[in-house]
């Protein structure tokens, strides 16, 4: 896996710019991710630190302001993580390029250390990746899925246009899902269509073309409600009942009014299968 890639579907944080970012910011985890560099640790106390900023005089790169940036984030609170990779040359130590990183585990950063014109963090502990990796979720996997249309080819007698719009739940795959929930959300009856989401309920990652056109894999639920969707929190069985995950405490279910909440009408026949998909493959029992 590419490190830009590693970033945005594994740590759910997106890149400002894929070709000079160093690091990324998970806005919804309150998360710092930096790229840093394996032969950039030093011992000092008996502790390891982690090299996170040079100051370089000339710098050019928007990469260095950026790094500032995330840096002082971190200062005001945010969890900071390093991605350690390989240079292929360590010897160079200006334009690097990386010829590995570990994708298994991350590390913990704790105080600063300023070492003449060198920032250090300090390594509180290492921690395996899918202890921090978010579930990916249509918001967190947009900006990919959208370089992904961009860079294939259209199915045949479909545009870009209608695979994009499909893609961020509009166009006419949104007034298809709505028209056949009468325009409402499908759970609350709610009526006010700026507060609605027509999104898939089989990914988009995961449909084929026709399925990420198909209305029947969509459901048109209120913000919240969608969300929780989007993330496995709540699921519908084949009666349309809601099911709740086991990992939303019972003071967050009263909080969003979810115990007894079920679809309004019973389960179209196209739908049914892309609710049995999103039980089994999305939903955290």
């Amino acid at each position: 896996m590419k490190i830009n890639r590693f970033f945005e579907e594994t740590l759910g944080a997106n890149l400002a710019n894929p070709r000079w970012s160093w690091g990324a910011v998970d806005p919804v985890a309150n998360r710092v991710y930096l790229r840093v560099w394996e032969d950039q640790t030093i011992t000092r106390e008996g502790s390891e630190w982690v090299q996170v900023y040079y100051d370089k005089p000339l710098r050019k790169s928007p990469g260095f302001p950026e790094r500032m940036d995330h840096l002082k984030a971190i200062e005001g609170g945010l969890e900071g993580y390093a991605v350690v990779c390989k240079a292929v040359d360590p010897n160079n130590k200006e334009v690097r390029k990386i010829a590995d990183f570990n994708e298994d585990e991350l590390v913990l950063l704790g105080e600063e250390l300023v070492l003449g014109r060198d920032t250090y963090r300090k390594v509180v502990r290492r921690v395996p990746t899918e202890s921090v990796a978010r579930r990916q979720t249509s918001n967190s996997t947009l900006a990919p899925d959208l370089r992904r249309i961009i860079n294939q080819k259209p199915p045949e007698n479909t545009t870009k246009d209608a695979i994009v719009s499909a893609r961020v739940g509009q166009g006419a795959f949104r007034v298809a899902v709505l028209s056949t929930w009468g325009h409402r959300c499908a759970v609350t009856g709610s009526a006010t269509l700026d507060a609605i989401r027509a999104s898939h309920i089989k990914p988009w990652r995961d449909s084929t073309n026709e399925e990420r056109l198909d209305p029947m894999n969509g459901l048109p639920l209120v913000a919240n409600l969608d969300a929780l969707f989007d993330a496995g929190l709540v699921s519908f069985d084949e009666s349309g009942r809601m099911l709740l995950s086991s990992t939303l405490p019972p003071e967050e279910r009263e909080l969003f009014g979810l115990p007894g909440l079920h679809l309004r009408r019973s389960v179209p026949r196209g739908t049914e299968v892309y609710l049995s998909y999103h039980r089994e493959k999305l939903f955290i029992a």
